[in-house]
């Protein structure tokens, strides 16, 4: 994501499959960033790759943000289908 950034689209895209553009930014950035608006934050995200959550990972069905247990035990349930 660093060496080629997401563009405004591909940060809506993936936004909207993950339930909100909330859902893309790392955990560390959750506080500096609050109090953009939905659209400040995407233009925001596209310029700063480094604030983007990772990893992301695309199931063909979901977009899963970061790994923590939830996310495991989603790809787990994934894998089981």
């Amino acid at each position: 994501m660093v060496k080629q950034p997401l563009s405004e689209a591909e940060v809506r895209a993936l936004a909207a499959r993950m339930g909100g553009v909330r859902g893309l930014i790392a955990p560390k950035r959750k506080g500096e960033l609050e109090a953009l608006g939905d659209e400040e934050l995407v233009k925001h995200l596209a310029e700063n790759p480094n604030h983007v959550r990772r990893p992301l990972i695309d199931t063909g069905s979901q977009v899963l943000g970061g790994f923590t247990a939830e996310v495991r035990a989603a790809l787990e349930k994934q894998l089981k289908k």
